[in-house]
């Protein structure tokens, strides 16, 4: 049976995300402690508590990996 989805608030540096936005930077690396997966939802904060969304297509882990972070695919 396929896991319900979650979001997730997340804080992110105004340069990242600006990246991020502007589709020059599709992935993020972070510490796996929400136990991320994929077609989970990760809210990053605006100023002005507006917030934007992506959706996780894809996880890696292991293979080049420092122990307990992952690489978030981002659409």
């Amino acid at each position: 049976m396929k896991q319900p989805t979650r979001s997730h608030d997340l804080k992110i540096q105004e340069c990242y995300l600006d990246n991020l936005m502007l589709g020059r930077k599709t992935a993020e690396i972070r510490y796996n402690d929400r136990d991320y997966q994929v077609g989970d939802t990760i809210r990053f904060s605006l100023k002005a508590n507006n917030k934007i969304s992506y959706i996780i297509t894809h996880i890696h882990s292991g293979l080049g990996m420092q122990e307990g972070y992952v690489v978030l695919s981002l659409k």
